[in-house]
């Protein structure tokens, strides 16, 4: 009897200790778990902004997500929080307190999705943490875990959870039209899209090989470049320069195109722009004439390419959570060439310099917020050409 007694309790604590260790298999991993056998993934993603995207790691969306919560009572607490810190999908902790959660986009956050629901109506992520994780290949044994094939990794399905439609914040807009972040579906029509290439093809080029599979195979980069990269920008559009003189004034006619982002440009948060700085030169390279002084968004609109948003009662601009309506949207389309004529006194001028400028947030807004960070305060060029005039 005693026997059997002992041999109950054994079964139970077995019992308990395989329930216990159920439980933390469905636990979010940390990256640092991943760092083991993949460092130099790791290492990508860690200098990456999918792990610099929660309020403590992202000064500008901390400041943000405050003013949006203020704005609206607190309505944008989940929505927002739900990308910018998506394993708080998983454990609840959408106040922030544990570590796992601000890693931001972690390495489990795209590896145990398992599918998506319809978007934008709810949260479309399905995840199944554990030590099976999904992935792009089906023929990859790894060390450590489990690796299954995932139709989603083949196309941009996997990124439209975040990177898709952000409609519809509760109790924070009068419209329920509005298209918010919206690059996946900038992207479904173009003709990369038709090709069948993804974000992957250009965010995600492929990187040297892995000690961690079993078969050495080179990986996908895990550094997501984009709107950060001054690389990346300098991919995404072309500009072309014509100038002419006529009764002592010069035209300068500029085509703007975009020829390497499969999306808006800008595309993502509404606060980034791009705007042309055009310059006239004399013979000692001092300048003459420039389109704008201080302020492009006043002084040349039709040279800034952005979004502008009006409040239900009128004001512009509006923050996107209190936007009833687009009041402006001159951001460029997939393949598109926008073209700009320039006329300004021809007396002195023997060069014409073009930039087109990328910033990340205007700098009215980083004021508002006392932002120092030069990553945010620096202009990125994306492009730039220059003609002399026929007199040089």
């Amino acid at each position: 009897m005693r026997n059997c007694k002992i041999i109950q309790s054994l079964i139970t604590v077995l019992c308990l200790v395989n329930t216990v260790a159920a439980q933390e298999s469905l636990k979010i991993e940390s990256a640092i778990t991943c760092k083991e056998c993949h460092e130099e993934i790791y290492d990508e993603w860690v200098n990456s902004q999918h792990a610099r995207s929660t309020p403590l790691k992202n000064t500008l969306f901390a400041n943000v997500y405050r003013l949006s919560q203020e704005d609206t009572q607190g309505q944008t607490k989940l929505y927002c929080i739900r990308c910018h810190a998506p394993v708080s999908q998983i454990n609840g902790d959408v106040d922030l307190k544990k570590d796992i959660t601000n890693e931001g986009v972690t390495c489990d956050v795209c590896h145990t999705i398992t599918n998506l629901t319809n978007h934008p109506n709810n949260w479309p992520n399905m995840y199944e943490p554990g030590l099976v994780k999904q992935g792009p290949s089906k023929d990859t044994e790894a060390v450590g875990h489990k690796v299954v094939f995932s139709p989603l990794f083949e196309n941009s399905r996997l990124c439209s959870g975040c990177h898709g439609d952000m409609l519809d914040i509760p109790g924070t807009r009068s419209c329920g039209n509005l298209t918010i972040c919206d690059t996946d579906f900038e992207w479904q029509s173009t003709v990369q899209a038709v090709e069948g290439k993804s974000c992957v093809n250009c965010h995600m080029t492929r990187g040297p090989d892995q000690i961690a599979i079993k078969e050495k195979k080179s990986h996908f980069r895990h550094d997501f470049s984009g709107a950060y990269s001054p690389v990346m920008l300098q991919k995404a559009v072309d500009l072309t320069l014509d100038i002419k003189e006529f009764e002592g004034e010069i035209i300068a006619n500029l085509e703007v195109l975009n020829v390497g982002a499969a999306h808006l440009v800008p595309t993502g948060p509404p606060a980034r722009m791009a705007f042309i700085k055009i310059t006239a030169l004399d013979q000692a390279e001092t300048v003459v004439w420039t389109n704008f002084i201080e302020n492009p968004v006043k002084e040349d609109p039709f040279g800034v390419f952005h979004i502008v948003f009006a409040n239900i009662a009128g004001k512009v601009p509006s923050m996107p959570w209190l936007a009833s309506r687009i009041v402006k949207d001159t951001r460029l389309r997939p393949g598109e060439t926008r073209r700009l004529v320039y006329k300004f006194p021809a007396s002195g001028v023997k060069k014409v310099t073009v930039k087109l400028l990328y910033r990340l947030a205007p700098s009215a807004l980083l004021d508002r917020f006392e932002i120092t960070d030069e990553t945010l305060k620096t202009a990125y060029r994306m492009a730039q050409v220059e003609a002399f005039t026929l007199s040089q």
